[in-house]
């Protein structure tokens, strides 16, 4: 404590309490702005997924032209570098509040609600049944709809 002075240590308390208010507003916003069912959303099996997928390609196949199938390989190359980075963006996110959420496990904060938050956006197995893990506790769901109530936003359907 001789090393640092009271300025130091009253900027130090005034930034950590301006982040944390400016944190529970942004997760605030992302909670509800969620569907209201996120939680018992139908999981379909990957090969019920292949399947549409297959099935959506031989639709596009028989609708195009010769003509347009380079324009729409080329466009379908376009859409999967921006997916792949939104992807890669949404799991550095979801990594990153995996950790302060981690991390507020032992200081001060909503730790339970930012790892949640981060589990969403990350893909993973298991990931389904780590969040229904989570949402079980009752304090969780308690704050979850709580916030929710707040914005007049349905609660969630656990």
């Amino acid at each position: 404590m001789a090393n640092f002075d009271a300025n130091f240590m009253l900027l130090t308390m005034f930034l950590t309490t301006a982040a944390a208010i400016v944190y529970f507003i942004i997760i605030s916003y992302v909670i509800t702005q969620m569907d209201p069912g996120y939680f018992v959303r139908n999981n379909l099996s990957h090969e019920n997924l292949a399947d549409k997928n297959i099935a959506h390609k031989n639709q596009l196949g028989k609708n195009s032209s010769a003509d347009d199938t380079s324009e729409t390989s080329r466009l379908t190359l376009i859409n999967r570098s921006v997916s792949l980075m939104i992807n890669l963006v949404k799991i550095m996110v979801g990594l990153f509040l995996l950790i302060c959420g981690l991390v507020m496990l032992v200081l001060p904060g909503q730790g339970l609600l930012t790892m949640l938050m981060g589990l969403s956006l990350m893909p993973f197995p298991g990931k389904n049944k780590l969040e229904q893990t989570i949402v079980a506790r009752k304090s969780v769901r308690y704050s979850l709809n709580w916030i929710r109530m707040k914005a007049n936003k349905k609660p969630f359907i656990f």
